[in-house]
């Protein structure tokens, strides 16, 4: 028989093992809840079914799923079981994480619009194959998008209308590829070892109120648009040891920008289109406040294997009709071959600036191919080829 003693034990035992279990978040895996994996079979309701019942949701490697408009909520954990794999990889040629396949007719493989309250993706593969479906919906609050790769889609993250933004995010280890657009107004986000490559319009997008964004240690390459572009009035976002590289616009613009830094970057073979001189830059301004660049790197090139025009023909462009102001640049070294005729040693880019240099607030120092200006300036000249 059982004495008081051992029921008050029994008791507390139970009491103990209810704390632990509430304590720890339920999980499950996508397969449990009916997918198959197959690339064919539309996985979605199994994809919901996970997430709605579970706090964690485990995702297979080496399984194609067909998926569209995969609902997360807060808290939601969507895991891939797989290694990381970065670059510029299709479904077809990615193989050690779990694929997500868009679902045609849908409007994203995941959508977190829900998401008010955190919530994280992780190691998977998102390829959307449509130039109509977004990889991931704007619209959360405290997104964490880790070791993913994003490719084939309209938007990467966000979407194309720029309707929509991604609020405090951390985007980490992370690359968007391929995509028309790689990420469309994030704010209060940071962005870490992150790829924006070959996509057919900007690696990122600042529309208007996407401001106060942290991205360090990225790099933007092959970019059809600019690397980066901050447009129509955003506010204090800061980039710094990051790569520019054969972006066929220029690396960086900033147009009606109040508060931008750049710092510890290097800029290469910008301006690939070299179509319009605002374009042939490494960076571009027009009515830009309060901006710093500072130790950064201009380099000139063509493209891989000696092929295509120098590029690009100035290292900072200025918009004629919108002057900018309150611009500071100093520890910016440039350097390369841009035309052999005029630069024959390649010390130097051909003309560092092009357009109307600010009137208003310029302070230029420890530039190579600019000269020393104060505070406030009626503008410099640049240099016809270097010194």
């Amino acid at each position: 028989m059982c004495n008081k003693k051992t029921h008050v034990l029994a008791g507390l035992l139970y009491l103990c093992m209810m704390a632990t279990a509430s304590a720890t978040p339920s999980s499950g895996n996508v397969s449990n809840y009916g997918a198959v994996g197959d690339g064919v079979t539309n996985d979605t309701a199994a994809f919901n079914l996970c997430l709605t019942y579970n706090v964690i949701c485990w995702v297979d490697p080496a399984k194609t799923y067909a998926v569209g408009d995969v609902q997360m909520k807060n808290g939601n954990r969507l895991i891939g079981l797989g290694t990381v794999e970065y670059g510029d990889r299709t479904a077809a040629t990615a193989s050690t994480r779990p694929i997500l396949v868009g679902v045609a007719g849908s409007t994203n493989v995941i959508n977190v619009s829900g998401v008010s309250n955190s919530a994280a993706i992780d190691g998977l593969f998102i390829d959307c194959k449509s130039s109509s479906i977004n990889g991931i919906s704007g619209g959360s609050f405290q997104l964490s998008i880790q070791g993913t790769t994003v490719v084939d889609c309209a938007a990467g993250l966000g979407d194309m209308a720029g309707s929509t933004y991604t609020t405090e995010a951390h985007i980490i280890d992370a690359t968007f590829g391929s995509n028309q657009r790689g990420i469309s107004n994030p704010t209060d986000s940071l962005i870490v070892n992150a790829d924006f490559a070959n996509n057919s319009g900007d690696g990122i997008y600042l529309g208007g109120g996407a401001n106060s964004n942290t991205i360090v240690n990225s790099r933007f390459e092959w970019n059809q648009g600019y690397g980066v572009q901050s447009y129509g009035g955003t506010n204090n976002n800061s980039i710094s040891n990051s790569i520019f590289d054969r972006n066929y616009k220029a690396g960086i613009r900033l147009d009606g920008v109040t508060g931008f830094t750049i710092s510890n970057s290097v800029f290469t073979r910008n301006g690939r289109n070299n179509v319009a001189v605002d374009q042939n830059a490494q960076v571009y301004m027009s009515g830009a406040k309060n901006v710093s660049i500072t130790g950064g790197l201009s380099l000139v090139g063509r493209d891989d294997g000696g092929t295509g025009t120098y590029t690009p023909a100035y290292v900072f462009s200025y918009d004629s009709g919108t002057p900018s102001t309150n611009v500071t640049i100093s520890g910016f070294a440039t350097a390369g071959l841009f035309n052999s005729t005029t630069n024959p040693t390649g010390s130097f880019i051909t003309a560092a600036v092009e357009g109307p240099e600010p009137t208003s607030g310029y302070n230029v120092s420890g530039v190579n191919d600019i000269a020393d200006t104060g505070n406030t300036v009626t503008g410099i000249t640049a240099f016809a080829s270097g010194g």
